[in-house]
């Protein structure tokens, strides 16, 4: 990590040391020039309008005395941009394309003309932005309206941007930004921030089909490296999302998409989708609710989906010989085949439960978003944008997907609702001094629930062919939760001769209100499925019932009785069980509630230098905070014995973060000064914000709000077993004691908010009008990144397979906190990362009726 960190610093201090064509804006654009004569003079005092085409947005500027002038604040769309000098021809620069967080950069040269006189130039968006450091790319209105996506959800637009790619996340897929976890993200819309304080991705996840109409989205920009100091929350990427504005005209549109069966590919497994269609329908509507003065914009979508999977009603490879294979007279059978697996557990289940397990599953999907927006020039120095977004959603059968899971093993995501409101205000105090401020209220409210059935409790069993029943542990039998968030930030910026001042600061209110019922009715794991068939019957002698050991010769008995001679037992067939509960064994619903507050401030300084010579310099500071929930007090907890004890990794606490000072700066070198030429760099630190799903176990998982009762076979020579698919029988301990081996959640005492070091650097050559050719490296070094610790695991010199990953992990030495505690899981930052990334691409503006971006990165 030295030799990056020493880089990453040095670049920082040599490019301060060396000290803004156009500051980064998080939901406008910026035009800026220095405008000359013919001779190559500058022009001071020339008098610049610049009108939005769409909305007679207007604003009037004067070039100081290098000629240069910088209009901040521009909403994205099409402009004319006219420059007026006495004794000169006045210019009218035409169709000049402003999009979020670029820079275009005019360069008007004026001739002398002793008449009136106007020249008017049609503006061709350059190729190649020879003012920005980082690297980043805009998706326009003509790529997202034109690009054909199959779920029409803006998310899988950024994949089309270099550097991008998708990543598991704890609620399904996430976006990565250059090898980083896809918590790390800032995701905004319309300027505020719109990631779920919860699970740390964008608002609605994946669970959601859409969270915002697509129709409604005008553009955004993606920052995969470089981010300025005016981003924060993030050592990934950043998102800025723009929703579309109403115009002096009136417009609309409808669409409606349909895929059915018959249109559709098969599997890769070559089945095809079975009573498959998807209804997509929506439109829009905007214009102006005063001409000039105030407008409206209107978007709605809904999404109705129907599937069918056959699951556990087919068979799985060559069928089984027997209809209705049992045990024990039919174990060998049953171990050899998979079908017979199948055969024998939807016999199982439909005798002893009353659950048909052998059913077709039927998925649907149930959404409607909609976004209404109002912009509005209050004065000519004032203007106000709001939007209001939200969404609906109830996804049917859509927790999983897994062709060997019965019927019993799924969920229904939602009801969710999504409702998000952004209010922005840009005021121009001066001509050169300008202040946004902006305002977020964001209420995502996510049940989720188990379906229907009569086995509570998550049960699967064996690994080659794996077998899925009962409420998922995380849904059983639901769960409640509201996240709300509350954002207020204000910028200010300052254009003062070459330099572009910015500087900001934020509050950000984040309150998680759940009853999180996890484990709640116990969660199952066995090695294979004769081995939880004897377990689940009836106990009886010969390896039935709770107290049945695994022998390595393939037999099984009852404990206490021992293996044959020549045998010893394998620590089958129950390799996990886990049950949370109150105190006293029960499973109240206060056990896992949990209200829970972030609160995080943030301050910026940075600054954009036009040094001279087609050089830009940017840097700047960012200083982040994140203060953690309360916990109870650590000495009322059941783990208050081992405070002193040097081995226990917590002292109780979530430590707040206080000290996420980051230094960050770029440079973009125009060496040729054409416009044609530019080489650009940027080195900086990042914070990311730990989410509150990270939290919420070490503020509720302590003995006196929720235990964790862990059992395996291994607990059968001294410990109560559950009986499938019960629970473990109540056991209340003594005031002021706790139940023996009770599970635990902390954080370590050392715990830091992930870091990352960033260095990019990368070159673009124009190779044709609007046609630009580009490549680009980025090293980027994580520390403190998030792990999770057992520091009490189960067993001397044992093997535990880990039930997420399968992994075998064979732990020795005795553990040090029994019999007091079992799981001791502590939240950590002792993991780290590098990532090593070269990015090659061709990059088209639109022009001659086509554009282009194509690119390849190698990581």
């Amino acid at each position: 990590m030295r030799p990056l960190h020493s880089l990453t610093v040095m670049i920082i201090l040599l490019t301060a040391a060396a000290g803004l064509a156009a500051q980064s804006q998080i939901t406008t654009g910026v035009v800026d020039a220095i405008v000359l004569d013919t001779s190559g003079a500058v022009l001071p005092g020339v008098d610049v309008e610049i009108r939005n085409v769409d909305t007679n947005l207007t604003r009037t500027l004067t070039t100081d005395r290098d000629g240069r002038f910088v209009a901040l604040q521009l909403p994205p769309g099409r402009y004319t941009v006219t420059f007026k000098l006495s004794g000169f021809a006045t210019i009218v620069q035409e169709s000049v394309l402003v999009t979020v967080g670029e820079a275009i950069r005019l360069s008007p040269v004026m001739k002398v003309s002793g008449i009136a006189e106007t020249v008017t130039v049609t503006t061709v968006s350059p190729a190649v932005e020879t003012t920005r450091t980082a690297s980043a790319s805009t998706l326009d209105e003509t790529t997202i309206e034109s690009t054909p996506i199959l779920g029409r959800k803006f998310e899988d637009l950024l994949t089309l941007t270099p550097g991008v790619s998708i990543v598991q996340g704890p609620d399904g897929d996430e976006i990565t930004f250059s090898g980083q976890r896809g918590v790390f993200n800032n995701i905004s819309l319309d300027g505020g921030d719109y990631t779920n304080g919860f699970f740390g991705e964008q608002v609605g996840g994946q669970r959601a089909a859409i969270d915002i109409t697509l129709e409604a989205v005008k553009e955004f920009q993606v920052i995969a490296t470089g981010a300025s100091a005016e981003f924060g929350h993030t050592a990934g990427g950043v998102v800025n999302v723009i929703t579309k504005s109403g115009t002096n005209q009136v417009k609309g549109s409808l669409f409606h998409y349909q895929r059915v069966e018959g249109l559709t590919s098969k599997t890769s497994d070559g089945r095809p989708l079975t009573d498959f269609h998807r209804e997509q329908s929506g439109g829009t509507v905007g214009g102006p609710l005063a001409r000039d003065k105030a407008f409206y914009f209107v978007a709605l979508e809904g999404v109705r989906e129907h599937l069918q999977r056959p699951n556990l009603s087919e068979a799985i490879g060559p069928p089984c010989p027997l209809s209705a294979p049992t045990m024990p007279g039919n174990q060998g059978l049953i171990d050899s085949s998979a079908d017979c697996q199948r055969l024998a557990l939807l016999g199982f289940f439909s005798r002893t439960r009353g659950q048909d397990e052998g059913r077709p599953v039927t998925h649907s999907i149930n959404n409607n978003a909609m976004l209404a927006k109002v912009d509005g020039n209050l004065s000519p120095a004032s203007n106000l944008s709001a939007s209001y977004n939200f969404d609906y959603s109830k996804n049917t059968n859509q927790t999983f997907d897994v062709a060997t899971y019965g019927n019993s093993a799924n969920g229904t995501e939602g009801p969710s609702k999504i409702n998000v409101l952004n209010v922005n205000l840009f005021s121009t105090i001066t001509a050169n001094r300008l202040n946004e401020f902006h305002l977020t209220y964001s209420r995502e409210s996510r049940p989720r629930s188990a379906v229907p059935s009569s086995v509570p409790a998550d049960t699967a069993m064996g690994f080659t062919t794996t077998f899925r029943f009962g409420n998922p542990f995380f849904l059983a039998p639901n769960v409640d939760e509201l996240v709300k968030r509350f954002q207020v930030k204000d910028n200010f910026s300052i254009v003062t001769g070459k330099h572009t001042i910015k500087t900001g600061g934020e509050w950000v209110h984040t309150n998680n209100a759940q009853v999180f019922r996890g484990f709640f009715e116990g969660r199952y794991i066995f090695d294979s499925v004769t081995g939880f068939l004897r377990y689940a019957s009836p106990a009886a002698p010969g390896g039935f019932g709770p107290f049945t050991v695994g022998c390595s010769n393939g037999a099984y008995v009852t404990a206490p009785a021992s293996c044959p001679a020549g045998s010893t037992a394998t620590g089958g067939p129950l390799l996990f069980y886990l049950q949370s509960s109150s105190p006293d064994g029960i499973a109240r619903d206060e056990a896992g509630a949990s209200d829970i507050n972030n609160e995080e401030f943030a301050l910026f300084v940075q600054d954009k230098w036009q040094v001279g010579h087609g050089l830009t310099v940017d840097y700047g500071f960012r200083w982040d905070a994140q203060l953690m929930p309360a916990t109870v007090d650590p000495k009322t907890t059941a783990y208050a014995v081992f405070l002193n004890d040097p081995r226990f990794p917590s002292d109780g606490t979530i430590h707040h973060q206080w000290k996420q000072v980051q230094p960050r700066a770029g440079f973009a070198w125009d060496v040729t000064q054409d416009g044609k030429s530019v080489v650009r760099g940027s080195a900086g630190i990042y914070y990311a914000r730990q989410n509150m799903l990270t939290q919420v176990g070490s503020v509720t998982t302590n003995g006196i709000q929720q235990k964790s009762d862990f059992r395996n076979t291994g607990f059968t020579a001294f410990a109560d077993m559950p009986v499938w698919p019960n629970l473990l029988a109540p056991s209340a301990a003594p005031a002021g004691t706790f139940p023996l081996f009770t599970g635990v959640r902390v954080f370590d005492r050392d715990y830091r908010n992930p870091r990352i070091y960033s260095v990019s650097v990368g070159f673009d050559r124009e190779l044709a009008t609007s046609l630009a050719a580009y490549v680009d490296f980025t090293v980027a070094k994580s520390v403190h990144l998030t792990r999770f610790l057992n520091y009490n695991v189960h067993g001397t010199a044992a093997a535990a397979v880990q039930p997420a990953t399968r992994d075998t992990t064979v732990y020795a030495g005795n553990n040090p906190f029994e019999p007091q505690l079992s799981d001791v899981f502590a939240t950590s930052s002792r993991a780290h990362g590098l990532y090593r990334g070269g990015t090659f691409g061709v990059r088209k503006r639109f022009s001659q009726k086509y554009q282009l971006e194509a690119n390849y990165v190698l990581s």
